[in-house]
């Protein structure tokens, strides 16, 4: 299922997913370079990335099915052969195999970019999908759409007439498979990031399926292509392979996920000392180590927020704020009713809770966030006039206010 065409051992693949009929042919312009070929000419792909193919059966092969069927049940059952029997299984079947593959075949890679042509791009959502609704993470960080039929194509109404083929099935506009797939995937904030090529002169899969729903903000790119040539880039200068080449480059660049995360130290022990957060310690009495490591978690928190700046890594953090709430508002309670005994205490047992909770109750989708960043978001919160963390008990509203007040004046 897996072919690779570099195999150098870096730590990101570059995946092609063919479509329905497809193969490596797919990728290939008659004697010119392949696709892949053309991205390994390229030093700052090659320095940074293995490529690979995913194959997978698929023929127009069960025409007139109805007819033959006796004949081919009769050969089935008599035949000697211990071969295995290839034929057309379903779509998201197809997507299950390549999630077998990715996590047995492809385990040593960090990231995946997937690049999958028609139905090869369906075949990849069913991946993704299955991954979120099992609570998996990922190893697809960029997923390129080329000519994708995310809401079918019409071709496929007419195949169905004269074969029984499962893949032509599922690739009928208004078909269950597309309608489950695309609620999955438009009801999830933790889909990869999606880049959506469609060909201006494509009779098979027009714009309006190539293209997301309106619901969805993505960036979509129309290219001089129909549905064939739009895998197979004439040479260096063609539009489609520049415009995905540098798609790839850009998205190394800008996600976290993609590089090195590094931590952020704190370098100036007065670095937010006017912060509200950092004057709610001190009324607490909290010992300075204690504020110098909250200020520490803070500044990498920020590092972090700074970076998942996406409106969808913002719905996670929000979500992974009300985590951190909770396990806030659970140690105060025992705060209050003295089983903690001191305000030290108190910011302790939160940070050693989210340490304990951090692969569990505060799992996070969004790559690299670890404890650190979790117990700064703690921190985070607490500079806000909004929410209601302190490290002291019974606060009236009145020393919030003298607490700024204070910071404005020194």
């Amino acid at each position: 299922m897996i072919e690779f065409i570099s195999q150098n051992n870096k730590k990101n693949l570059i995946l092609f997913v063919h479509g329905f009929c497809g193969g490596e042919a797919t990728w290939r312009n008659g004697t010119a370079k392949s696709f892949p070929e053309l991205l390994l000419d390229d030093p700052e792909i090659s320095g940074n990335y293995d490529v690979a193919y995913f194959s997978y059966f698929t023929k127009l092969l069960n025409l007139f099915a109805k007819a033959g069927k006796v004949s081919t049940i009769l050969k089935r059952v008599f035949s000697t052969s211990h071969g295995k029997l290839a034929n057309n299984i379903s779509i998201e079947e197809i997507g299950n195999l390549l999630r077998t593959e990715i996590r047995f075949r492809l385990q040593s890679y960090e990231n995946l970019i997937i690049v999958a042509h028609s139905m090869g791009g369906l075949v990849t959502k069913s991946a993704i999908t299955k991954d979120i609704q099992e609570k998996t993470p990922s190893k697809i960080k960029l997923f390129i759409s080329l000519a994708v039929p995310h809401h079918g194509a019409e071709a496929a109404t007419y195949g169905s007439l004269i074969s029984e083929n499962l893949q032509i099935e599922g690739l009928a506009p208004l078909n269950d498979f597309i309608h489950k797939i695309s609620d999955e995937w438009l009801k999830t904030s933790i889909r990869p990031t999606t880049k959506y090529f469609y060909g201006t002169y494509d009779t098979i899969v027009k714009k309006t399926s190539a293209a997301p729903s309106d619901k969805e903000k993505s960036d979509i790119i129309p290219v001089s292509e129909d549905h064939t040539s739009i895998t197979k880039p004439e040479g260096p200068n063609s539009t489609v392979y520049i415009a995905v080449r540098q798609t790839i480059l850009d998205f190394e660049k800008c996600d976290p996920g993609m590089s090195n995360l590094e931590f952020q130290e704190l370098l100036d022990d007065t670095n937010f000392d006017d912060e509200l957060f950092v004057l709610k310690l001190i009324s607490a009495d909290i010992h300075k180590t204690s504020i110098r490591e909250a200020k520490e978690v803070f500044l990498n928190a920020e590092y972090i927020r700074k970076i998942f700046n996406s409106p969808s890594d913002q719905k996670r953090l929000a979500d992974l704020y009300k985590k951190i709430r909770k396990i806030y508002q659970t140690s105060y309670s025992k705060y209050v009713h003295d089983g903690i005994p001191n305000s030290g205490l108190l910011l302790t047992d939160v940070h050693e809770t989210i340490l304990k909770e951090d692969k569990t109750f505060l799992d996070t989708f969004i790559p690299f966030i670890n404890a650190i960043h979790k117990q700064g978001m703690l921190h985070q919160l607490s500079n806000s006039e909004d929410e209601e963390i302190w490290w002291t008990k019974n606060i009236p509203a009145s020393s919030l206010k003298k607490l700024l007040k204070e910071a404005e004046d020194d």
